[in-house]
């Protein structure tokens, strides 16, 4: 059994191999450079068939299938978005049949189904889809019995119905971090708040203890000067008490040597008298 991914392809190939039955008159130049053109796709030269599609436009504008078979070409090269304004010019053909009207619109189709895959999310892709289903939709009323447009706009309505849950759970999240952002924003005013009153209340607890360290310290300071006073005054004390004794030494000292010299004198005139 085939992927999704491999019919979808054999699709677009179907489709693509298809020569356009555009029956618009061309200058002869601009058919001519077609046939070149169509030569060169069939061989898988896509880069020189857009070359000759584009001189067959350059000569005849209104060249309906060299638009058509550019618009193949292009989307051979992954370009869709051109492919697809080449599509556009095809329908504007005259007298288009609705076979032709039909293929034009199911590659157009194609083209912005890939640009919607070619997304990084299907969410990105919604619009792309939604176009998508609209071309297989107009395609299948003109040619009911394709089935390969049939199984395209089954793919496509899948692709559109992922990228619109995609969205609405995007959105949701979207809703959901709105609310969780002012919830963030409430919390962070109360929270700068409380920080306010609680820088508050710790400047004037260090006022406080400022204050009371000021006082402390003028305390300590007092103490320490009557703590200074008194032990200059006892120095003083212990000073003039030295100085007393001292004198009181000397004085005693001055006595005891007039006592001696009284008593030497004394000894001396006996000695004097006895041995005279």
């Amino acid at each position: 059994m085939k992927s999704k991914k491999s019919i979808l392809s054999i699709a677009l190939l179907l489709l693509f191999l298809s020569v356009a039955d555009l029956a618009v008159a061309q200058s002869a130049t601009a058919r001519k450079e077609t046939r070149k053109g169509n030569k060169e796709y069939k061989q898988k030269q896509y880069d020189k068939a857009e070359v000759n599609y584009r001189r067959a436009l350059h000569d005849d504008s209104t060249a309906y299938r060299a638009h058509y078979n550019l618009g193949n070409t292009l989307y051979r090269q992954k370009k869709y978005d051109e492919a697809a304004s080449h599509f556009d010019k095809a329908l504007s053909a005259p007298d288009l049949n609705d076979k032709t009207r039909s293929k034009i619109l199911h590659n157009r189709g194609n083209c912005n189904l890939k640009n919607g895959l070619s997304k990084d999310n299907r969410a990105e892709g919604l619009q792309q889809f939604q176009q998508a289903v609209k071309d297989y939709q107009e395609a299948l009323k003109l040619n009911p019995k394709n089935d390969d447009t049939r199984y395209n706009l089954s793919y496509a309505k899948k692709l559109l119905q992922q990228a619109q849950q995609q969205q609405q759970q995007q959105g949701g999240g979207q809703d959901q971090n709105k609310d969780q952002n002012k919830d963030n924003k409430d919390q962070q005013g109360k929270n700068g708040q409380n920080n306010q009153q609680d820088q508050q209340n710790q400047n004037d607890q260090q006022n406080q203890q400022n204050q009371q360290n000021q006082q402390n310290q003028q305390q300590q300071n007092k103490k320490d000067r009557e703590q200074q006073k008194r032990q200059q005054q006892q120095q003083q004390q212990k000073k003039q008490d030295a100085e007393r004794l001292l004198e009181a030494v000397k004085n005693n000292e001055k006595n005891t040597m007039k006592e001696n010299a009284k008593r030497v004198e004394a000894a001396t005139s006996a000695k004097i008298e006895k041995d005279w």
